[in-house]
């Protein structure tokens, strides 16, 4: 099966197989939940090639095919000066996307990033997860991030969380009128289940879509509660509205990528595998084409891997078998590991799948 046909047919072979249809799911692993360690130390060779670009949905915004997660960890803060290095020496490798949170886990990063990117402000696209705190009402909160960005306007804004509540219905209203006023380019939504899409979809012409989208976790398979015309027509229908797709957890999260990380050395018989440059493999060669993947980095040796992976994206037979046997290993482990804020992404692991999308064919 083509790589681009996974998308429309891996879900009908899913539910081919029905709930037991791969014993290895079955298995036991003992697998420890962990953060990386910190390391700034770690050297690898610069990528030389040139990013892809791409253009959010029909906005007109053209973004780098790789974007700068916005994730952060509270005990890497205070390395200001290797976080700056690696801001720059992204944009230098054509990344030009950086998507920043602020009160996410109390790592207010809108202020140094704000630093960072200051002499090059003009040349970037900013996007924000907006999320009002220390009383300030969203207009106060916004107008408060357009002073430490040092801008008249952010390029794409997104409330921090889908809810269906009132409250933060109004706030979507005032998002859309900043758009209006030229103080925004682009709204989108961030999705943490699939059906939280259907409402919004439906009430505002939003600019775009972000989701989590790795080997592990997407909506290709079988999911329990979930109807296959959720995921077989849902990208065809976003790219008929002009909706931009933007997939993010390209290493299915930050508390299992070390735990998948040890499994692919484990799995991998030519010790020449690279997990985050596989991760991100799958997701170009998935045949979903995103407009962008956003993906956390914390040390300077990530730049470099991830960039990598865009400068040369074909994937490798080694690879393809490695990321399927860490898929095989993971799913009866990963779901009581997950912190509850991350909970959510085992609604977007497999209860049963194929493997058309690892399969060795061009």
């Amino acid at each position: 099966m083509k790589r681009r046909q996974f998308i429309t047919h891996g879900a009908a072979g899913a539910l081919g197989m029905g709930f037991t249809g791969c014993s290895v799911l079955k298995r036991k692993v003992a697998v420890k939940t962990e953060l990386s360690p910190i390391d700034f130390k770690k050297e690898v060779p610069k990528p030389a090639g040139t990013m892809p670009m791409g253009e959010i949905g029909s906005t007109g915004i053209k973004v780098s095919k790789f974007g700068f997660g916005s994730h952060m960890r509270r005990d890497i803060i205070e390395y200001e000066k290797e976080r700056e290095w690696m801001v720059r020496e992204a944009y230098d490798l054509g990344v030009n996307l950086f998507d920043v949170y602020d009160y996410e886990q109390k790592c207010f990063q809108y202020e140094p990033m704000g630093r960072f990117l200051a002499p090059i402000i003009n040349d970037v696209v900013i996007s924000i997860s907006i999320l009002p705190w220390e009383g300030r009402s969203l207009e106060q909160e916004f107008e408060h991030d357009l002073r430490l960005f040092g801008r008249d306007y952010i390029d794409m804004v997104r409330i921090h969380s889908y809810s269906s509540d009132a409250s933060n219905w109004d706030q979507w209203e005032k998002l859309f009128k900043y758009k209006e006023q030229g103080k925004i380019r682009a709204v989108g939504i961030p999705i943490h289940y699939c059906h939280h899409l259907r409402e919004p979809l439906e009430e505002y012409p939003l600019d775009y879509v972000i989701f989590p989208y790795n080997y592990y976790h997407n909506w290709t398979w079988f999911h329990k509660g979930m109807k296959l015309d959720d995921f077989d027509t849902l990208v065809p229908k976003l790219r008929e509205k002009g909706v931009g797709i933007i997939t993010m957890k390209p290493f299915a999260g930050d508390h299992l990528v070390t735990p998948f990380r040890r499994l692919a050395a484990r799995y991998d018989e030519t010790g020449d595998v690279n997990l985050a440059k596989a991760s991100l493999r799958y997701t170009i060669n998935s045949g979903l084409e995103p407009d962008t993947t956003l993906g956390g980095m914390y040390y300077p040796y990530h730049v470099y891997e991830n960039v990598d992976a865009y400068f040369n994206p074909g994937m490798t037979d080694e690879e393809r078998r490695v990321l399927k046997k860490v898929r095989e290993t993971a799913k009866v482990v990963t779901a009581n590991h997950l912190p509850d804020h991350y909970r959510f992404l085992d609604h977007w692991a497999p209860d049963s799948y194929d493997d058309s999308d690892l399969s060795d064919t061009a």
